[in-house]
């Protein structure tokens, strides 16, 4: 069962900014980008936060197998509301990274584990 703790606090923090940010419209996402120079970085943005978001919910006790379940749950209902929003597409670009950045969220959990049970041991 997740805790209500500051890594649930963290983890819906990360989930509304990847919501948000991709709930953008189009003209809006281009004026953001070049504000905070950050050129094309939307396939980058969503490996990050799908890695970062599946992190935090293996950190907090859920099994890997929802982990991945929930984030690409997750990025198909933002891939499915974005038909409707003005200037964006769906791409399965961004599921697939949705999908990496998943994995890469759970490996290094599970190695981050793998070293604090290697430290313990001596």
């Amino acid at each position: 069962m997740i805790r209500f703790s500051w890594r649930v606090v963290i983890l819906t923090v990360i989930t509304l900014l990847f919501v948000c940010g991709a709930m953008l419209p189009g003209e809006l996402r281009e004026m953001v980008s070049k504000a905070l120079s950050l050129g094309g970085v939307d396939a980058y943005a969503h490996l990050f936060f799908c890695a970062l978001i599946a992190l935090l919910l293996g950190w907090n006790g859920v099994p890997a197998p929802w982990v991945f379940v929930l984030v690409m749950v997750l990025g198909g209902f933002i891939e499915l509301a974005q038909l409707w929003i003005p200037y964006r597409s769906t791409s399965w670009s961004d599921v697939a990274g949705n999908a990496l950045g998943t994995v890469i969220g759970l490996f290094v959990l599970w190695l981050g584990r793998q070293l604090l049970k290697r430290g313990s041991d001596g």
